[in-house]
């Protein structure tokens, strides 16, 4: 049976953007990046690029520089593709930057316009596969996603969109006057042998453990402040294998969360030097415009 220890460490993140600390190498070629594109150097800017997804880290603000390289070198073609994959990936994200190409701002929003509808549709359905699951959490969480996306000014006003809401808000009603209970803890583990050594346990380190930015999808939101926690599971090998939110702040927000929590790196926890599974709790903070 496999060993499980936990532990409960709580990191805090402040502010409109939502991760900081320590530059992480896989950070290290999308701020190279940034720079080469502010200094008009394209070409090495994509190559930069082309570092950070041989190290897994096709992050959204990743395929955004890539798409704004590729449209100020002429690839307008291969700038919709990539900005398709971003919309698609995580249909919740925002330009964060104010000062971004129009060409490229257009790009997006007539791109969003195209593929939101089919997106938004999607993850209506997996959410009703949950829900029929009886997996209530995780289709309350996803409905709420289909909930903000059915709201995007790029297509709100169509009947579709209309259709799309008043269902997921129906599925949530439904969701969570079914969830159940929750069970109590597990009573604690005593031992009166006196000789027991206790394990010696030294707790995940990170490598790789930004939070994504925090970009208020309308005015009401920028001026809330919101409090939530992720529960992740480190592997042995370093990696999250799992990534749940334990306590919500912004439907969209939270989705951001769980994408990026699996791009996270560790170094593993270990029982005895042996790396071991473990849970780790992070606490999030987005704060109010000010």
């Amino acid at each position: 049976m496999k060993t499980m220890t936990r532990f409960r460490i709580v990191w805090l993140a402040v502010g409109m953007l939502a991760g900081t600390g320590s530059v992480r190498a896989a950070d290290e070629p999308l701020a190279d990046a940034k720079a080469l594109y502010a200094a008009a150097s394209f070409e090495d800017a994509l190559a930069a690029l082309g570092r950070l997804d041989a190290l897994g880290g096709a992050a959204p603000a990743a395929l955004e520089y890539k798409a704004l390289c590729l449209l100020a070198l002429g690839r307008t073609a291969e700038a919709q593709t990539v900005t398709a994959s971003l919309i698609s990936g995580t249909p919740t994200y925002m330009p964060a930057d104010k000062d971004l190409s129009p060409r490229y701002v257009t790009l997006f929003t007539e791109t969003r316009r195209q593929l939101l509808p089919a997106v938004a549709k999607r993850l209506f359905a997996e959410a009703r596969d949950h829900f029929h699951a009886k997996n209530q959490a995780q289709a309350i969480a996803e409905f709420e996603v289909v909930l903000a996306l059915a709201t995007d000014p790029v297509w709100k006003d169509l009947p579709e969109a209309g259709d799309l809401r008043t269902l997921a808000a129906g599925f949530v009603d439904l969701a969570g006057s079914a969830r159940p209970a929750a069970a109590p803890p597990d009573p604690p583990i005593t031992t009166t042998i006196a000789d027991v050594k206790a394990p010696v346990v030294t707790p995940p380190v990170a490598i790789r453990q930004a939070l994504p930015r925090w970009v208020p999808p309308d005015l009401a939101s920028g001026r809330r402040e919101y409090n939530g926690a992720v529960k992740i599971v480190i592997g042995p090998d370093g990696r999250v294998s799992s990534a749940s939110i334990q306590a919500a702040t912004h439907p969209l927000y939270d989705t951001l969360v769980l994408q990026q929590a699996r791009t996270w790196l560790y170094t593993p926890a270990t029982r005895n030097g042996e790396p071991v599974e473990v849970e780790k709790i992070l606490t999030v903070h987005l704060k109010a415009n000010e």
